[in-house]
């Protein structure tokens, strides 16, 4: 293998061990669950979310958050190729008690409820809608983490680096997933 793609090989380790051990350890914990008034789990997402529909981040509804929950964090991706694995969406150190998230959440790195936000796969803050050639669906999943602490992460943070800080602190996690066709 050559010595350019060995970091890369060790890198997509790490996060599908990280993706593992998070998924083992959540089916463990009290039930969360994730909605969107928008779409149901597994069906076509809006234009709306899309690049040319306007980007509009995807209403969430957030319900059973575990006892001992302090935080919560959205993280979105793309699940197949050729970007699968790219975060379109990470927010963090929401309140706990936070039962929704309203469509087209600000471009900005803190929101009103003092949660904040990375940059996305696209480099852009915030919420990147999907955006792929004409043609076949592709699909994306939005996961929501109770976690047992607040997460301290740099503005420039990326999904291994958010990956690695959610670890180890995770009570529960539930996934929604959509599809989109351009």
């Amino acid at each position: 293998m050559p010595g350019s793609a060995r970091p890369f090989f060790l890198l997509l380790a790490l996060v599908l061990s990280l993706g593992f051990s998070m998924w083992a350890r959540a089916g463990q914990a009290a039930p969360l669950s994730v909605t969107s008034p928008a779409f149901r789990d597994g069906d076509k997402m809006p234009r709306s979310v899309g690049c040319e529909g306007g980007e509009h981040s995807p209403a969430l509804s957030i319900v059973a958050a575990p006892s001992g929950t302090v935080s919560l964090a959205v993280l979105m991706t793309e699940l197949d190729p050729p970007k699968a694995g790219a975060a379109l969406w990470m927010v963090y150190n929401l309140p706990p008690n936070t039962a929704s998230l309203p469509e087209n959440q600000p471009r900005t790195r803190t929101l009103k409820n003092d949660a904040l936000q990375l940059l996305a796969a696209s480099g852009k803050m915030g919420y990147t809608g999907p955006c792929q050639n004409p043609g076949a669906f592709k699909r994306y999943a939005i996961e929501v983490f109770a976690l047992d602490s607040m997460l301290d992460l740099p503005e420039g943070a990326d999904k291994p680096t958010f990956l690695l800080a959610v670890e180890g602190h995770i009570l529960a996690r539930a996934m929604l997933t959509g599809r989109y066709k351009k």
